[in-house]
């Protein structure tokens, strides 16, 4: 049970009460499914504040915690000062990288005398690890969207537009059972693939271009990622050569990538091979991230991250080349990390597809 986790680390951090109002950590914690509540846990008893919405969901949902109704008189205001003065709390830990500013001055003028005790990342660390139940979630997400860009593929010719082609994958995903769409799907053609986050847009693509696709469903709450980069027409000997340099940058570290190392050290692999390859300058953003209930989470493979890869992580592996005025190409697989070496996830080939 996750919410046990942060029970044991109150505990061991030696605080009173924890509030958790992030409802994607909330989710993770006591698989409460709705758009907003929050949470509160003491020593020996916890508490699960919703309104009249989402009541009877929480009662249903959510084991280990009892719901608490928010009304006119019940907020996480009057409910935190209640258990303060009721249970002699001394210190209450908050999400430092959630709660804002205007919040915690509220929280200092009710909770006078009590220590207040950022949080950061708590949950999120927890989060980190996936249980393989989770795995199971993700993988059938990334199959949801992996058929429906085989389905995409057949109707990939010149002058259709990187909308339409935006509107049918996301069509196809909500088909094969995709709760909803990951993220904003990303159509970058021809000299727009050199933009990362390249939104679908009324250009129609051409004979002769890379198209980047960037894209995601969701099955029960847990999201997927996946880029792959295709070709209309005949490509030139330049753009499979730096096709391949992407390539080989992603296969090098699907190779080495497993528990103890540092993710800088992974993302450098990648950045490495791209740079020695004189493309350095062209590749801007880091190597990958989480994927959970969340489309980004930790860890950040990045230039600046030192923690330390550990089983059950699945992170993005995605090197890309960005040549403005020119073209784009990025690569992204999920990858399960595993005590030695890793598990890739996808099926969908990532040798360039060319129509």
């Amino acid at each position: 049970m996750n919410l046990s986790k942060l029970w044991e680390r109150l505990i061991k951090e030696n605080i009173d009460a924890v509030w958790i109002g992030n409802i994607v950590n909330i989710r993770y914690l006591t698989g409460f499914t709705g758009s907003t509540a929050d949470l509160l846990l003491l020593r020996e008893e916890g508490y699960i504040l919703v309104d009249s919405r989402y009541w009877e969901q929480a009662s249903l949902e959510v084991k280990g915690v009892e719901p608490v109704l928010v009304n006119e008189d019940v907020n996480i205001y009057t409910f935190l000062k209640e258990l303060k003065e009721r249970n002699k709390l001394r210190s209450i830990g908050f999400e430092s990288n959630y709660v804002s500013y205007n919040t915690w001055q509220k929280l200092r003028e009710i909770l006078d005398n009590v220590e207040l005790v950022p949080l950061e990342n708590w949950v999120e660390e927890l989060r980190m690890i996936k249980e393989e139940e989770e795995i199971k979630k993700i993988e059938k997400a990334l199959r949801i969207a992996e058929r429906a860009f085989e389905k995409l593929l057949e109707m990939i010719k010149p002058g259709v537009s990187e909308k339409d082609l935006a509107v049918e994958l996301e069509y196809q995903m909500a088909k094969l059972g995709s709760e909803k769409i990951a993220f904003e799907t990303i159509v970058a053609s021809g000299e727009r693939g050199a933009l990362p986050h390249g939104k679908a847009s009324n250009k129609k693509v051409k004979h002769g271009e890379f198209i980047v696709f960037d894209f995601g469903s969701v099955y029960e709450g847990y999201h997927s990622d996946i880029t792959r980069t295709i070709f209309l027409g005949e490509p030139r000997e330049e753009e499979i050569l730096i096709y391949n340099i992407v390539l080989e940058a992603q296969k090098r570290v699907e190779e080495i990538i497993g528990e103890g190392l540092e993710c800088s050290f992974v993302d450098r692999v990648a950045r490495d091979i791209i740079s020695e390859n004189g493309l350095g300058n062209y590749f801007g953003h880091g190597l990958g991230h989480g994927v959970g209930l969340e489309i980004h989470e930790l860890p950040r493979l990045s230039p600046k991250s030192n923690i330390i890869l550990k089983e059950g992580m699945v992170v993005t592996v995605e090197p890309g080349v960005y040549i403005p005025g020119k073209f784009g190409i990025r690569i992204e697989d999920l990858v399960v990390v595993g005590k030695k070496g890793s598990k890739i996830l996808n099926k969908l080939t990532n040798d360039l597809i060319i129509i």
